[in-house]
């Protein structure tokens, strides 16, 4: 069964590269991703220092929106001017104030943005340089308070709770499934499923490690449309696919993949990740990451082998309409992220 899609038939590898390319080059410059802002508070001794992390644009009047108590007594805060990162989009707000005892908990009545409904704002408490507590801010949370009480998770909890993260935006996260399943749907032997999978992991895993560390940290309007585009690319490459072509599914793998990792990021900020074991929660969020992954390969992979075997026309049917369709999806999650 032939798929006539633009005479595919005279398209060589730079020329479907090419069409790929092309894609990205109408997308426009986006700024920073407003609905994530952060509030860090550290206690030494008598001394609370607060350190606020917000979208730049948000930098006049942003310590109007820091409302904390401490033991549900309101805080007056003394506050610096904000320090704006033009290159990340940020604004940084340190304020700090004397305590006159030693509060049992510290309270952050509202998000920092609440007009916005989708806004999150992520509330870390330290005690004598150690992470005591957390918590997510959101329109299902509007208000936490966190007692100093709280026993630290140990190294198992922790691994614990990032795995089953990482599982969790897999499944969850059905831009991330469309990708996978696009890349599965051509199937292959296992040798080729390998290459496609292992090019994917390492690609996502260093953008991953770079953005939740630090590093660099792309925002996030940039890089959901970018992800989109990426299933647009995987299906477009799906129906102008002949057999006995190259196989190009490694190399796209391992390029989109680079743009995944930092939309997993993104995720993972949203659950904030304790300082004091970065690398434990990490490897752990990765790890549940790959643990859906091969999930996913494992159900569809010796499924489509097995259809290719049992009749190549339904086989062929499939491929046809699941890149038709995770196309379509990616089509319309790019233009709903570049309007939204």
């Amino acid at each position: 069964m032939r798929i006539k899609l633009w005479s595919p038939h005279y398209w060589g590898l730079g020329g479907r590269l090419l069409g790929l390319l092309c894609l990205f080059a109408a997308l426009p410059a986006l700024a920073h991703d407003p609905q994530l802002s952060s509030v860090t508070l550290r206690k030494i001794q008598n001394e609370l220092r607060v350190s606020v992390l917000a979208p730049a644009a948000s930098a006049s009047g942003l310590e109007k929106r820091v409302s904390l108590s401490a033991d549900n007594q309101p805080l007056v805060l003394a506050a610096s001017a904000p320090v704006v990162d033009t290159e990340r989009g940020t604004a940084l707000l340190e304020l700090r104030t004397t305590l006159r005892n030693s509060p049992k908990s510290f309270g952050l009545s509202q998000r920092l943005f609440p007009e916005q409904p989708e806004s999150k704002t992520l509330l870390y408490v330290y005690e004598g340089g150690r992470l005591v507590t957390q918590a997510r801010l959101d329109r299902a949370s509007p208000s936490a308070t966190l007692s100093l009480s709280a026993t630290p998770q140990t190294p198992l909890q922790t691994v614990q709770q990032f795995v089953k993260e990482g599982v969790g935006h897999i499944f969850l996260g059905f831009d991330h499934i469309c990708f996978v399943i696009g890349l599965l749907l051509i199937g292959g032997t296992l040798k080729q499923l390998l290459k496609v999978v292992t090019g994917f992991t390492l690609a996502h895993s260093v953008t991953l490690c770079l953005a939740a560390t630090g590093v660099w940290t792309p925002p996030g309007r940039l890089i959901e449309p970018l992800i989109a585009l990426s299933i647009i690319a995987i299906a477009l490459d799906n129906l102008l696919h002949k057999p006995g072509q190259r196989d190009i599914r490694a190399p796209l793998a391992l390029g989109f993949g680079l743009i995944h990792g930092f939309g997993f990021a993104g995720a993972l900020a949203d659950v904030g990740l304790p300082r004091e074991s970065l690398g434990l929660a990490l490897g752990a969020f990765n790890v549940g990451v790959e643990a859906g992954q091969l999930t996913l390969v494992l159900l569809l992979a010796p499924t489509l082998a097995y259809l290719g075997k049992k009749s190549p026309k339904i086989r062929q049917k499939v491929l046809v309409a699941g890149s038709v369709g995770i196309g379509l999806l990616g089509a319309f999650w790019f233009f709903e992220r570049i309007l939204g």
